[in-house]
């Protein structure tokens, strides 16, 4: 009889060490989502890798500088003004992507890949940065390469203002409720913002607007496509502050 009962025990004994087990797999990732629920848990490994390119295309950018020294005066000058509107450029984007990535979920597949190809295109940034401000150096470029390299720039930041016009929207989406709804329509004028600045980058990389010059080659020596980036990133930078939505709370 007390045989009986100890064969009939063990299977009981099995079972409740498989529940345990299950439950010991499965506790680190229930702790996880409860930890993403509540705001508190780690960072998506994404939006680590991301600030982590955009650091690295601003310290390239930096060390370019350094490594090929410009020849003259004028081209000291130049260069603090190139490398100032790359940085401006970048950390812009930068400042906008961790204000929006603080409420957009990232878990998405659409996301996903916005994501990574926003990481291409800012990580190519540096090298067309690069190709634009060597005109200044010892080593000039050809005017081919300097033309293509110019084109290559508008094209590469246009993608990246489309990809974050796209964010904007996709957090003004009043079914998901990712942000208050007074802020909705702001956020959507704002991803206007980012498409007409998008737009105005993608169309100057129509090669006669790099031929034309404005103005004296001797003062300034800027085309028609520079003027036009200048005019799109002052677009974007002075509308978007206007536009400025206050971070979601605990953020």
């Amino acid at each position: 009889m007390q045989a009986l009962e100890t064969a009939k025990a063990k299977p009981l004994d099995v079972v409740d060490a498989a529940q345990v087990s299950n439950i010991n797999r499965r506790a680190p990732q229930a702790c996880s989502e409860a930890l993403e629920k509540e705001g508190t848990g780690p960072r998506p490994r994404i939006e680590t890798l991301s600030d982590l390119v955009f650091g690295l295309a601003l310290s390239i950018g930096a060390f370019a500088l350094v490594s090929s020294p410009p020849v003259d005066a004028k081209g000291f000058y130049s260069d603090i003004i190139t490398f100032g509107f790359n940085f401006a450029v970048l950390i812009s984007m930068w400042i906008r992507y961790t204000r929006i990535m603080s409420a957009l979920p990232i878990e998405t597949r659409r996301t996903m890949l916005l994501n990574t190809f926003l990481l291409l295109t800012v990580s190519l940034e540096p090298f067309a940065f690069n190709i634009l401000r060597s005109g200044n150096s010892v080593s000039h470029p050809s005017p081919s390469l300097y033309e293509a390299a110019s084109s290559f720039f508008g094209i590469d930041v246009g993608a990246m203002m489309l990809v974050m016009g796209i964010f904007t929207l996709a957090l003004a989406d009043e079914e998901k409720r990712l942000v208050p709804t007074e802020f909705i329509s702001r956020l959507k004028s704002e991803a206007g913002i980012w498409f007409t600045s998008a737009g105005i980058f993608l169309v100057s990389a129509l090669p006669f607007f790099g031929k034309i010059t404005v103005g004296s080659a001797s003062l300034t020596g800027l085309t028609v496509r520079e003027y036009l980036w200048a005019a799109a990133l002052v677009i974007s930078w002075v509308r978007g502050r206007a536009l400025e939505v206050p971070r979601p709370a605990g953020t």
